[in-house]
Parts: structure tokens; C-alpha cells; sequence
């Protein structure tokens, strides 16, 4: 059983220069020729040239020759082509009926004509097969000549010594087949061993075909058709053989490639994973690969050899049937060219070309296309697996309204450029008035709006300048290798763009914007440079300058302002801060009739905190809902401890814009009442007018169920805000209280007591109760009192307490104790 048809191209990669080794093979080839006429001349035409054979028996074994070697048994293994035949049966019945000559003749001419029209190998192949053919025939005489010389030439002799021939000659060709592959790749040694191991295996099976034949032929002539038989028998054995170890290692090839395309979640790692194991498993010359582009995606490509010419628009992942070579309807003229779809149920995902095979045979079969769509099959799954995970982290990386980098992306390309060194810096965008388009006109067209503006800006930007969306209608820029000059110019270009109208449903709008510019210099943390440019924008915005480059002096509160928020988290969380009250008398009877509950903060390091500094504070964050809470729950607490005492009082606490917008205030609060077991009429939520202006449909109803509950409300700093009249006629509340900016000057300003005598009368027209604040001596008290004012308290009352020094003010103070009874929940 010979072995054929190697592919001397070398391994994949680039192709080697053949100067050298194909010189070497055809070297080789010259050498065997001659080794093959020196054999043949030195032993004799050989034990049967005698005999008289017949030409029409020398033309069958031509044909014989020619058959062996076109119905090959081929088996592939990556870059190797494997090529066993039979033609040791008709070598074996040369060998016992033809002469050497005429032995060689035959089999040259049926093997290269097979060689050369249907395997279509190079000439320096075609010349090494034949000169090794004629060497192995050689050599298989001359090894008959000399046991039949020793042991006669009986049939017995002369089939054991045909059979052990074309063994021996087997075993020697494919070594020399070794040297031959070993021109090319080297590893002699190892090449040799491994086609030895493989002719141990193959050589007993192709002595048995050669024995099996000839036997019955040395027999008797006409026995001679008995030899077909065995021949089939073996040979659909051996054709069934390869098919299973084929299978296997095409199994064990598919295995490879799975692995080796599902090791990288990177779309660019597994196409160049793919073609480089497509091209090796499919022993293909040049190879292409592409993967369509899509959203936010460029098309990816990659080519092995030159490039393969695709379908028109696979590069924008339109999609056209699949052409292969082995396809029945295929165009002739491509019959060296697979180009398959890559494809799920999803769709499209490209395509993957083959072209110029190389080994045995040089076009794609039905069974290559098998296997190429099988790893056309792994790639797709594992490409739609990097898609996937690619369009994830576009997603977790890319604003979704503009395609623009996130605040993420933005923050790792800072801190890039900060290790890059260098000057450059970050320019801080931030729409002014934008609220106001979402408020008018939608939020569908702010979305649009912002869209175009990106456009907009990042036509004035350089090439290499990053522009990002960080949240709602704030931008940002990363400029590398700008200095303070260069980025405020920068800026006042963005300012330029900016106030061009956009046309928006035939509307022309004008919107402006506010820029911060914080530089690299001095800062190694891209979030600080982040806060800076923030801080600068903030000051422009402020100012209304445009754009403001970040100064130190401008941020001097800010580390004192974080720090202090943070302390007022923990203190809120440890309930840390007091409620002191200040008392509200009746000014007519001198009876106290309750207290204002005001929320107090004694810091461990910087003492007492003023409420104008940490309420806002709490406002801003989010801790104000905390913050209410907590002086609500203690300022009842203690309410119903003075009722416990004897002392009925009612307590008022001030609620912020936020607990107005809060749709869960009134549940809470009536479950503070629960909590302290008291009725609803022992407190009044102080609100202010600005209070209620804001969202003033959300705020109303928040104040009408509060009301409903039979709570008491009043409005704070009367006076000071924007509220109608006919406003305040509508609202449920049951006092006002003048401001204390009025009541101090009372007796000094006619015009303050002016407001205050109308506030007075205001409020009492309208069934209000009037509280008059910031009552400082004695005399204020007298003349409020005379005016016809309700209620007061100020400092000339009493100053705010803590609760026990209240209770202790309560049992030596001159006011008297109310007279009025209010009863508990329970």
C-alpha cells in the first residue's frame, strides 16, 4: 500500500521559499531514477520476461495501474494529505508475470497519467512520484530475483516472494516519501518515525490484498477473476476504515476549533483564532473572514494569502447564498473556492471564504464543505457570544439617547491621558435653562435637542478631543495637549456654537450654555480633575460669565461641605441632633399655648451648627425626609410628656419644599401620632409660601390631606414670598405668621408697621389665626398686643430650650399654664 500525493507546501504561516527544498526533491527523484535503472540493469528483465505476455494484458495493467491510483484511499489530517492505494496488487502480478521493463512501464504510465489529469500536481511532484514508483518496482524485482535465485521459481516460492516485495518496497518508499516532506519541514527524524508507525498497520493489510490476488492466478489463469474478490472486499474495508478514523479525526478537529474560537470573548480574537484554524483544518491556501459591522460597530476583517473576492455588501452584513466549490450548482470556474454565510437564528453575523486547497487534491469536495459548515456553525455561535458581550459593554459604556461615551468611559480616558502626561484638561458643559424645553415642549424634543447639540459641538472639537455625555444636558471634553490658553479657547468656541437657534418643528431655539475648565496641572486623580471643572461650571452658571477656568477660591468650602454632609448623615443615623423648643404665648390671656420645635446640632469639633447651614444641606441630599422624621417622632415624644405633666401645649414643626413633594408625608405623620398616642389638633406643620408654590398641584394635595387629617397648618415668614391673595384664600391653613424682619422694627419703621397691622388684619378677615416671631423686649409684646396680634414668641419670651430646661421654664415662668383641655388618642 503506497502512500502519495504529500503536501510539500510547509506549514501554515507564510510559504516557505521552494527554491531550495523543491531542488532537494527533485534532487531526490533524480537520484531514484537512477537507483531504478541501475537495479533493472544490474538484476535482468526478471523471473518472467520469458514468458510471452500479451499486449492486451500489458494494456490491462495499465489500466489496473491507473485505477489504483485514481480510486486512492485518502485520508487529511491538518496540513498533511495521506494518499493510500492498492497498486501493490498489480506490482504482485507484474512482478510474477511481467519482465522489470515492461512492469515499469505500465505502472509510470498509468500513475502519471492519473497524477497528472485528475490530481493536477506541480511538475516537481509529478517527477519525485514517478521516479519513486519506478524505484519501488525496482526494487521489488530485484528482491524476487534473489529468492527465487536461492529457492526456485515454483508458484509457492514465487507468491511469498512477491508478497514480501512489495512489502519491503512499501516500508522503503514511505520512508523516502519522509525525506522527501522532510525537505520542507525538517524533523527528519521524526517524520520517518511516524510514517514507519503508520506502515506497520498498513503494510500487512496491503500484503494480504497482494497474496489473496495472486494466489489463484499462479494457480490456473482462469482463476484469475477469483482475485477480484478479495481485492473489493479489502478495499471497501479499508474505504470504510478511513471513513471511521476520518470521522474521528474530524471530530477531534472540531474539538480544536471550539477551543480555540471560544478562548477570547473579543470579536477580533476569535476571527483571527477562526481563519488561522479554518485555513490549517481545511489545508487552504488563502482564507478571509469578515463579521458585519452593525450599530455603534465597524466590520471586522481578516485575510490569510491575498485577498478572496466576497459577495457585494458583506462588509454592511447583507446577505447572498452561499457558493461553495462542492455545490452541485456551483460555477465550474470556482471550483477552488468555498465562501459560506455565517449565520444563527438571529441572522447574518458574515461570511467565511476558502480558496486554493492544497494536498492530493487540489479542488474542495462535497466533504469539505461538510466540514467547513460545521466550523462555520462553532464560529457563529461563538461570534454571536462576543457580539453580545461587545454590545454589552458598548451599552455600559456609551450614553444610549446620543452614542456618546458615559461617565465611565470618560473617567478611564482622563485618567489615561493623566498617565500619558503632558498638558490638557477637561471642559465641563452644562445647558442653561434646558428644564425649561423638557417643561414646554416635551421631553421628546429636549431628547432631540440634546442629539443635535452633541452634533453640534463636535464638529468644533479636534479630531482627538473626546467628547462625552455624563448625565442629563451636562457634557464633557477630554483635551490632551492643551495648555489653560488653548482649552479657555476651546471653550469660547463650544460658547460660539452654542448660541446658534435650533430648528425644532419649524420652532428656532436658543439655548445656552455654562463651561468649566479644570487643567491637569497638579492633579494625578481623574475624578478631581472631574470635580474641578465641575466646580468651574457651577461658578459660570452663577456668574453668568460663559465660561470660568477652576480657581482655588472658588471651591474653598467645598472639602468643608462634604465633610460636613457626611457627618450630618452619621449624626442623623445615630440620632445625634436635639429638638429645643421656643414657646408661643397668647398675647391676649398671657397663657402658653405650645412651642416651635426647632432642630439643634452640637458637633463634637466644630460645636454648634448653625440650622441655616445643615438644613439646606439636608435639603440638597436627600436627608431631609430623615431630618423631618426625626424632630417630628421626638418634638411628640415630648409633647406627650408635658401632657403627662399637666401642661397642654401643641408643638410646631416646619416642613421643607421636599416633605411637601413627598406623596408619603401624611402617613407619616399620622403614624407618628400613633406612635405617641395623640390626636391629630396638637400639631401644627408650619410651611412657607415658596414652599408652596413649587409644584403647586403635588403640594396642594399633600396640604389638603394634612389638612383632612385635622392637623393644623400654618404659613411661615408671611410676607416675604409671592402668594396672591386670592391664593391664600384657597389654601387650608389655619394661621400665618409674620415674618421676623417685620416685628423687630415695628416700633422704629412705619412702613414695617404698617405690614404687620395688615398682616393682622389680613389674617383675621380670613379666619386666620395671626403669630407674630422675632418678638426681641417687652415693648414690641405690648404694641403686637394692642394691634390685635394672636399669638407671639421671640426671644423676649423665652429663647429656644432643650426639652428639659422647656419643662423647667414651664414650672417657673410667669405665662400662664393653658386653660384649654386637649385630650389623647387613647
Amino acid at each position: 500500500m503506497d502512500r502519495r500525493g504529500m503536501d510539500l507546501t510547509g506549514p501554515l504561516g507564510a510559504r516557505p521559499a521552494v527554491d531550495r527544498p523543491v531542488a532537494a526533491v527533485v534532487g531526490l527523484g533524480a537520484a531514484l531514477a537512477i537507483g531504478a535503472v541501475a537495479l533493472v540493469a544490474a538484476g535482468g528483465p526478471g523471473p518472467a520476461a520469458g514468458t510471452g505476455v500479451p499486449w492486451w494484458a500489458l494494456a490491462l495493467l495499465v489500466v489496473v495501474f491507473g485505477l489504483s491510483e485514481r480510486f486512492a484511499f485518502h485520508v487529511e489530517y491538518r496540513r498533511e494529505a495521506l494518499s493510500f492505494t492498492l497498486s501493490e496488487v498489480p506490482t504482485a502480478f507484474a512482478l510474477a508475470f511481467v519482465g522489470a521493463p515492461a512492469a515499469i512501464g505500465s505502472r509510470l504510465l498509468g500513475s502519471v497519467i492519473i497524477i497528472v489529469a485528475v490530481w493536477r500536481s506541480p511538475l516537481y511532484k509529478i517527477w519525485f512520484n514517478a521516479s519513486l514508483f519506478a524505484f519501488e518496482t525496482a526494487f521489488a524485482y530485484a528482491i524476487v530475483r534473489r529468492a527465487t535465485s536461492l529457492a526456485g521459481d515454483g508458484p509457492e516460492v514465487l507468491l511469498l516472494a512477491s508478497v514480501a516485495a512489495v512489502s519491503i518496497a512499501t516500508l522503503l518508499g514511505s520512508v523516502i516519501v519522509s525525506v522527501a516532506i522532510a525537505c520542507f519541514e525538517g524533523d527528519l527524524a521524526v517524520r520517518a518515525r511516524s510514517e514507519l508507525q503508520l506502515a506497520v498497520v498498513t503494510v500487512p493489510v496491503s500484503a494480504a490484498a497482494a497474496g489473496l490476488a495472486l494466489a489463484p492466478a499462479l494457480i490456473h489463469p482462469w482463476l484469475t477473476l477469483l482475485s477480484v474478490f478479495p481485492v473489493v472486499v479489502i478495499g471497501l474495508g479499508i474505504r470504510r476504515h478511513g471513513h471511521l478514523v476520518q470521522r474521528h479525526r474530524d471530530l477531534e478537529a472540531l474539538h480544536g476549533f471550539t477551543a480555540a474560537v471560544t478562548h477570547s470573548l473579543r470579536v477580533e480574537d476569535i476571527v483571527d483564532a477562526g481563519l488561522a484554524e479554518a485555513v490549517h483544518l481545511m489545508r487552504a491556501e488563502r482564507g478571509h473572514l469578515v463579521v458585519c459591522g452593525g450599530v455603534g460597530r465597524p466590520a471586522t476583517s481578516r485575510a490569510h494569502g491575498t485577498l478572496i473576492p466576497l459577495p457585494e455588501g458583506a462588509m454592511a452584513g447583507e446577505g447572498s447564498s452561499a457558493r461553495s466549490a462542492a455545490d452541485p450548482a456551483s460555477d465550474p470556474a470556482s471550483a477552488a473556492t468555498i465562501i459560506e454565510e455565517i449565520r444563527d437564528d438571529q441572522g447574518l453575523i458574515g461570511f467565511l471564504a476558502l480558496a486554493d486547497r492544497s494536498g492530493a487534491s487540489r479542488a474542495f469536495e462535497p466533504a469539505d464543505v461538510t466540514r467547513t459548515r460545521t466550523l462555520v456553525e462553532q464560529l457563529a455561535l461563538a461570534l454571536r457570544r462576543a457580539l453580545l458581550y461587545a454590545d454589552i459593554e458598548h451599552a455600559a459604556l456609551h450614553d444610549a439617547l446620543t452614542g456618546l461615551p458615559n461617565r465611565v468611559l470618560f473617567e478611564r480616558s482622563v485618567t489615561a491621558a493623566i498617565v500619558d502626561g503632558g498638558h490638557g484638561g477637561v471642559l465641563m458643559l452644562d445647558l442653561d435653562r434646558f428644564k425649561e424645553v423638557n417643561d414646554t415642549l416635551g421631553h421628546q424634543v429636549g431628547d432631540r435637542l440634546l442629539v443635535l447639540y452633541a452634533q453640534r459641538i463636535r464638529g468644533v472639537l479636534r479630531p482627538g478631543d473626546l467628547l462625552a455625555r455624563l448625565a442629563g444636558d451636562e457634557f464633557a471634553v477630554l483635551i490632551a495637549g492643551a495648555d489653560t490658553a488653548a482649552l479657555a479657547g476651546t471653550a469660547q468656541r463650544l460658547l460660539d456654537a452654542s448660541r446658534a437657534p435650533f430648528n425644532l418643528d419649524d420652532l428656532d431655539l436658543v439655548v445656552t450654555a455654562s463651561v468649566g475648565i479644570a487643567a491637569f496641572d497638579g492633579v494625578d486623580d481623574a475624578a478631581e480633575v472631574l470635580r474641578r471643572a465641575d466646580v468651574a461650571m457651577y461658578t459660570a452658571k452663577q456668574t453668568h460669565a460663559g465660561s470660568e477656568t477652576y480657581c482655588a477660591t472658588d471651591d474653598a468650602r467645598t472639602p468643608a461641605r462634604l465633610s460636613l454632609l457626611t457627618d450630618l448623615r452619621s449624626a442623623l443615623a445615630n440620632g445625634e441632633l436635639a429638638v429645643h423648643y421656643q414657646p408661643k404665648v397668647d398675647l391676649a390671656t398671657a397663657t402658653i399655648v405650645g412651642a416651635e420645635a426647632l432642630a439643634r446640632w452640637h458637633h463634637a469639633v466644630r460645636g454648634w451648627v448653625s440650622p441655616a447651614e445643615f438644613v439646606p444641606l439636608a435639603e440638597e441630599t436627600g436627608l431631609i425626609r430623615q431630618l423631618t422624621d426625626q424632630v417630628l417622632a421626638q418634638a411628640l415624644r415630648d409633647v406627650g410628656d408635658w401632657h403627662r405633666r399637666g401642661h397642654r401645649l401643641s408643638v410646631s414643626v416646619n416642613l421643607s419644599t421636599h416633605d411637601l413633594l413627598d406623596q408619603s408625608l401624611a402617613a407619616r405623620v399620622a403614624q407618628r401620632l400613633r406612635e405617641a398616642d395623640l390626636t391629630p389638633d396638637v400639631l401644627t406643620l408650619e410651611i412657607t409660601e415658596s414652599a408652596l408654590l413649587t409644584d403647586a398641584p403635588r403640594t396642594l394635595q399633600t396640604v389638603q390631606q394634612l389638612h383632612d387629617m385635622g392637623i393644623r397648618l400654618s404659613i411661615d415668614d408671611f410676607g416675604t414670598g409671592y402668594s396672591s391673595l386670592s391664593y391664600l384664600r384657597k389654601l387650608p391653613v389655619s394661621e400665618v405668621k409674620v415674618d421676623q424682619s417685620f416685628v423687630a422694627n415695628v416700633l422704629l419703621d412705619d412702613q414695617d408697621l404698617v405690614i404687620v397691622r395688615s398682616t393682622i388684619d389680613l389674617g383675621h378677615n380670613l379666619g386666620l389665626q395671626v403669630v407674630a416671631e422675632g418678638i426681641e423686649t417687652q415693648a414690641v409684646l405690648d404694641h403686637l398686643r394692642t394691634l390685635g396680634c394672636d399669638i407671639g414668641q421671640g426671644y423676649g419670651i423665652s429663647r429656644p430650650l432643650d426639652a428639659a430646661r422647656f419643662a423647667s421654664w414651664l414650672a417657673t415662668t410667669e405665662f400662664r399654664s393653658p386653660a384649654r383641655h386637649w385630650t389623647t388618642a387613647g
